[in-house]
């Protein structure tokens, strides 16, 4: 027994062509960028926060603390550099460019470091508390809860203030790059 299935309609999309305006405004974008340099810049930029340790930081701090916050303070600061490059960069496609470049710069030089935060649960709350109405207490209470001591006030500020401060030293780069809008 044959089935009538001439009732059956087959939905094909519509082609799209390679020229419609959203291509030729990001293509222009891309080209824009890589002639005026911000593309080079942007990579330079992402590389040079990969070079960031807590050390360099907060000193003081860093010599005393044991490994384990070391390593929540340094995937605090890439999750911050991360959010405040799309935040501040005028053109998602630069800070989708530092972002990676920092990636790489991470991976090539501290493929442990790079395979823990990249494989690692933190950035999952922290975007959860950039979300929220209070982010900067929400990340330093998400700091504090990730170095296993979740009522350590200390901890708290310290995880308020890498992400302030992190924020603060990408914009200040972005300004000595001077990026074209």
């Amino acid at each position: 027994m044959r089935n009538n299935d001439d009732d059956i309609k087959i939905f094909r999309p519509k082609k799209t062509e390679w020229g419609n305006s959203d291509l030729t405004s990001l293509a222009g974008i891309m080209d824009k960028n890589r002639a005026n340099g911000n593309s080079a810049k942007a990579c330079i930029l992402g590389e040079r926060l990969a070079d960031l340790t807590p050390e360099d930081l907060c000193p003081d701090e860093a010599r005393k603390l044991p490994n384990n916050v070391l390593l929540q303070m340094r995937s605090l600061m890439v999750f911050s550099a991360q959010i405040s490059l799309t935040k501040y960069l005028p053109f998602t496609i630069l800070s989708t460019q530092a972002v990676n470049a920092m990636y790489a710069k991470l991976e090539t030089t501290a493929p442990g470091f790079f395979a823990n935060i990249a494989d690692g649960s933190s950035f999952s709350f922290y975007y959860l508390s950039v979300r929220k109405n209070e982010p900067v207490t929400e990340i330093g209470n998400d700091f504090a809860m990730l170095c296993d001591d979740d009522d350590n006030e200390k901890l708290k500020q310290l995880g308020m203030r890498i992400f302030e401060e992190i924020e603060t030293k990408v914009i200040s780069l972005i300004e000595e790059f001077e990026f074209e809008g």
